[in-house]
């Protein structure tokens, strides 16, 4: 089974910005350097860190900042299909994803020429049988997730190529977009979709 271009599969039933260095990776300035010609970035960019992209160990976003990554470096191997339908072909970089108001849009941009990852959003937790909030592959250099389509809950965002034609790793540019209004009301915290809220000790 496989995603069609420009096509947001609903797998639920319900219907409903400073630079800092990440460890284990070469100076800010030669992994800054790493990006290939024409990629132009709307916000601050941030460095992720080489051991944090794992089920076990996710990586972390920042709204409204640009975070590079490159999954060839670390990336969840354990992690081998998404969704509990879509065999990955490649590692997953994984993102923990605390969402008591879903808002704004997460978008990941490919730096890597072949290297086309699809996007997974898993449901609570992280792992081979994890159910699935939504699923993107638009086929195209960058990957837009409208997160306004999901219930507030606790997600992890797999990102990974599911099909060959693909590149099993590459560099990718991950960003969190918000505007004021919708931080606004991401800060009212009002639930909706009837989904638990995270926990206090997250």
């Amino acid at each position: 089974m496989t995603l069609s271009k420009r096509d947001l599969i609903e797998a639920r039933p319900a219907p409903e910005p400073g630079i800092t260095e990440g460890e284990g990776i070469m100076s800010t300035w030669r992994s800054l350097s790493l990006l290939p010609s024409g990629i132009v970035l709307g916000a601050a960019m941030v460095i992720g860190q080489a051991g944090a992209q794992t089920c076990a160990a996710p990586s972390v976003l920042t709204v409204n900042e640009s975070t590079f990554f490159n999954t060839c470096l670390s990336g969840d191997n354990s992690l081998v299909v998404a969704c509990g339908m879509f065999a990955l072909t490649g590692p997953a970089l994984v993102i923990r994803m605390p969402l008591p108001y879903p808002i704004g849009q997460i978008s990941v941009q490919s730096a890597s020429a072949g290297y086309d990852p699809a996007l997974f959003l898993l449901r609570a937790q992280c792992g081979n049988n994890a159910p699935c909030g939504y699923a993107v592959d638009s086929g195209s250099v960058v990957d837009t997730l409208d997160l306004a389509q999901v219930d507030s809950g606790d997600y992890f965002l797999a990102i990974a190529p599911f099909h060959f034609e693909s590149s099993s790793c590459g560099q990718i540019i991950v960003t969190h977009s918000m505007t004021p209004q919708q931080q606004a009301l991401a800060r009212d915290g009002v639930f909706r979709g009837g989904t638990s809220a995270p926990s206090p000790n997250l």
